[in-house]
């Protein structure tokens, strides 16, 4: 089995608990400080392991993952499997006020998105400040775990950012989300909110700072897609800098990745079949957080749990809506990227056959993928476009046209358009759509399938972010709560 597969480790507990306690409950009569457990090598090293279990969990969390494909429009709903509501047509329990435009802060539907990844902060934080204090870690290790937190740090802040705060063509002066450094201070719990264009460059702060510590040689084993390298960090600052609209340093990391990784585009010939290679990601892939797995070897979870079709009886919620099926032409291979499947769908109190449409990328038990080359491409293009580079623009989108089996782009006219729409066809399901929508200034239409009370949405909305859990402002008097919450 080539796929790295995170075990689940009891330090993720003990992450779980800084800022409440500095145990560990391992059993019963049984507790480890944090200390003791980083006291060696081995122990910091499982540390390490149990900061990313963190991550993949929180990233994996269905209310998040599928989000972005949600909201915008991507996604919608199977008919109900089995028993005696066999074929409705609903909407989930646990994503109805997200689907419908109205969470609360009293009872938001993505509480625990919120304080997980806040948990995983912390484990970031708590390497840092642990790594300095250790003689047993050689400079090079020192150098790596402080990327690899970092690094984590980075993307957690940013999740939370895209969830929780307006884009870039707010007023300057639009909250940001807080950004946490440190784990034990107690004035740190009540810090305010960063202002929207200092959380970026906090973001932005910490993957450079990354970047300038990743060693040649990593400190945990295994495949080099599956913790964060330099390739990755790299590739997710220039996410940040295109979600913040800092154009220039958007196409200069996107095409350094793309010509540095060392990774190249999965080929036309082998894409489907990339996707469907089991506990194998594909072959583009930057960051993939692997599927979790206990002591026995039982795999915990997967996006399959959101995606997968195992049989007539046995499948997920979320199937692809027309509105993005219409987007690939004939020729387009991505469009072969689904699993039709006829299921019993309730019409007019009739159960009749209906065709549905799985996506191809999360069957099995696949890993999670965060980066792929094939967004680099797409972030350089879009900038460039930005730049007035329209050159490299329509370059580094017909790579990725081409690949797809379509003829290149040649005329510049609806160029923006069809930058947009390359990214809906090419990052389906991969949780990016609602925050492109958001960043872009495009208005929100659900059409097909479409059961919330809210089927549209028009840019501006206060709606294009949820209410911070009303729990974590009650905690801290400087929080301040999104408009319209």
């Amino acid at each position: 089995m080539k796929k790295l597969l995170y075990t689940t480790s009891l330090i993720v507990l003990l992450f779980a608990q800084v800022g409440c306690s500095d145990f560990l409950e391992q059993q019963p009569g049984s507790q480890i400080s944090i200390g003791e457990q980083l006291a060696t090598r081995e122990g910091m090293l499982e540390a390490v392991t149990g900061m990313y279990s963190m991550l993949e969990s929180t990233l994996r969390q269905e209310q998040y993952t599928v989000y972005a494909d949600l909201q915008g429009g991507n996604l919608k709903f199977s008919p109900t499997a089995s028993g005696s509501n066999r074929g409705e047509l609903s909407v989930p329990a646990n994503v109805q006020q997200l689907y419908n435009f109205n969470d609360t802060a009293l009872e938001s539907q993505m509480e625990s998105f919120y304080d997980n990844s806040y948990a995983a902060i912390s484990a970031a934080n708590l390497l840092l400040e642990y790594i300095d204090t250790v003689d047993y870690l050689s400079a090079t290790e020192r150098d790596a775990i402080a990327a690899e937190a970092l690094s984590v740090r980075a993307l957690m802040h940013f999740a939370l950012l895209q969830v929780y705060a307006q884009d870039s063509n707010y007023p300057e002066n639009m909250p940001g989300i807080v950004y946490k450094t440190e784990t034990l201070q107690e004035e740190l719990d009540y810090a305010p909110r960063l202002g929207l264009q200092e959380t970026y460059t906090a973001i932005a702060a910490d993957l450079e700072q990354a970047l300038s510590l990743f060693p040649d040689a990593p400190v945990l084993e295994g495949p080099a897609y599956s913790y964060f390298r330099s390739m990755s960090a790299e590739a997710l600052l220039a996410r940040v800098y295109l979600a913040q609209g800092a154009w220039e340093n958007a196409f200069t990391h996107a095409t350094q990745v793309i010509a540095t990784s060392g990774v190249t585009l999965t080929p036309n010939e082998s894409y489907l079949e990339a996707w469907e290679a089991p506990l194998q990601p594909v072959s583009e892939i930057l960051l993939e957080l692997a599927v979790p797995v206990d002591a026995d070897g039982a795999i915990g979870g997967s996006r399959a749990a959101q995606y997968g079709y195992s049989s007539a009886n046995t499948y997920a919620d979320y199937v692809a809506t027309q509105d993005l099926l219409d987007l690939y032409a004939p020729e387009d291979i991505r469009g072969a990227l689904f699993v039709e499947q006829e299921l019993a769908t309730l019409e007019n109190e009739q159960l009749v056959n209906r065709p549905y449409y799985f996506t191809g990328k999360f069957q099995g038990n696949p890993g999670n993928p965060l980066l792929r080359l094939s967004e680099q491409y797409l972030i350089a293009a879009e900038a460039a476009y930005q730049l007035n580079n329209t050159d490299a623009a329509l370059s580094n989108l017909n790579a990725i046209r081409e690949r797809a089996g379509l003829d290149p782009l040649i005329q510049t006219e609806n160029l923006e358009e069809e930058l947009f729409l390359e990214r809906r066809r090419e990052l389906a399901f991969e949780n990016q759509l609602f925050f492109d929508l958001k960043r872009t200034g495009r208005d929100v239409h659900r059409n097909d399938g479409c059961l919330s009370t809210t089927c549209s949405l028009d840019y501006p909305s206060n709606f294009f972010v949820l209410p911070i859990p009303q729990s974590n402002i009650n905690l801290n008097a400087n929080l301040i709560q999104n408009e319209g919450y």
